[in-house]
């Protein structure tokens, strides 16, 4: 079972407003662009409430953007509805279906789509081994642990062969040993199907353990977007440095600069 490397994922300046009761317009999102490489794992980092959800689910068709345009592959999928839009999503809670077995579950989406009896028997099995769910299939979600749900929701995520699988913060109601295991297991997963993947978390080290490259964003904004590397060694502003690490920082003003150095006015001192 190979994903379909041939999608990438496509932003060109999309916007989301909302209108609030109290504050008026609100902008979730503003003029976001980003490219995701065939194959690549990009995640959309940042603290809650900065826009990276609110992206996620328009480029997964859950909500329409007020400005700009989304391409999977070469194909304009702005207005197409998520199920014209060749995704797999893996919801933070899960989102199984309580009434269905395990089997049943991984199988909605192939069902959807008419597949065979025989086929859907055959892809369920496979898929379900791959994430360590053999034996599963009689199940319900209510006689499993957090993980094997998360497990679950991936196989059904991925039992359809998407071009493009997307994460929204899949690993946040995991105790934070289990949460280390799994992200481990989504990214061999992963690396293994080669299928296009955006992830979203407010966790840092999260996003530096999955990631092939990360967007940083602030405010409903793209701040800065690199590998992990780039962002902790050459952070672009001070929100960055704080927020992908700690640092030293003090207030300082440049009284000096010329081809040998710097020199600074700080803590009552000149520093050079």
């Amino acid at each position: 079972m190979v994903g379909d490397t041939r999608f990438g994922v496509r932003v060109q300046g999309i916007a989301k407003r909302y209108r609030h009761r109290v504050k008026g317009e609100v902008w979730a999102a503003r003029d976001v662009s980003l490219d995701v490489a065939p194959g690549e794992f990009l995640t959309l980092l940042g603290p809650s409430g900065c826009g990276k959800t609110t992206t996620l689910r328009m480029v997964a068709g859950f909500e329409t953007p007020d400005a700009g345009r989304v391409f999977i592959g070469e194909r304009d999928v702005t207005a197409l509805p998520a199920n014209q839009r060749d995704i797999g999503f893996v919801f933070q809670n899960y989102a199984l279906f309580p009434h269905l077995t395990i089997f049943e579950n991984v199988a909605y989406g192939l069902r959807v789509r008419g597949r065979a009896e025989g086929e859907i028997k055959r892809a369920v099995g496979d898929v379900l081994a791959l994430v360590g769910l053999a034996g599963y299939e009689a199940q319900f979600s209510s006689q499993l642990s957090g993980g094997e749900q998360q497990r679950v929701a991936l196989a059904r995520a991925i039992v359809i062969r998407p071009g493009v699988l997307l994460f929204d913060e899949p690993l946040s109601n995991l105790d934070a040993r289990l949460r280390v295991q799994m992200r481990h297991e989504i990214r061999s997963l992963q690396r293994r199907l080669g299928i296009t993947t955006v992830y979203v978390t407010h966790d840092q080290e999260e996003a530096m353990a999955v990631s092939d490259r990360i967007v940083v964003m602030n405010q409903g904004r793209v701040v800065q977007q690199g590998s992990a590397e780039d962002l902790y060694q050459r952070p672009a502003s001070a929100f960055v440095a704080r927020f992908i690490g700690r640092i030293n920082a003090l207030d300082a003003r440049v009284s000096a600069l010329d081809a040998t150095g710097i020199e600074l006015q700080a803590l009552g001192r000149t520093l050079r």
